[in-house]
């Protein structure tokens, strides 16, 4: 049985591990999502600057507004995709508490399962000894 509790402790183990390298990767990709929308509102910002200053701005006035339609629906793409990375990320913390607190659990049951053990050994150990207060026990 301890074989048995420690292949699950080991298990259990392997499992936090795994769901720690998926949160870490929804982390990667959640932050990649919110350089790109950073970046999208620099590009705006960037070009309703430029549009402005420009003495040619009304004979852009089209294609900048065509761009700005654009980024304006690129941005929102990318913030659909924030929210469902940082929901992903939520989800991966959970499963990796869960996973955490099943390799307790495990680690626990381990703990028990080797202190039954040691307390059988002793037992069967005191058992098999010849008791020291028996009258047998001083004869030759």
């Amino acid at each position: 049985m301890a074989a048995g509790t420690g292949d699950r402790l080991k298990r259990a183990k392997r499992l936090v591990a795994v769901q720690e390298q998926m949160r870490r990767v929804a982390e990667i990709e959640l932050a990649a999502t919110r350089e790109r929308a950073a970046a999208l509102e620099a590009d705006r910002a960037r070009l309703l600057a430029a549009l402005s200053e420009s003495a040619h701005g009304p004979m852009l006035l089209e294609a900048t507004a065509r761009r700005l339609r654009g980024l304006a629906s690129e941005a929102s793409a990318v913030e659909a995709a924030a929210a469902a990375h940082a929901q992903a990320l939520r989800e991966r913390g959970l499963a990796q508490k869960r996973a955490e607190a099943l390799a307790e659990r495990r680690a626990d049951d381990h703990r028990r399962e080797q202190d039954r053990r040691a307390d059988m050994e002793r037992l069967d150990g005191l058992s098999g000894r010849p008791d020291a207060a028996s009258p047998d026990a001083s004869l030759p």
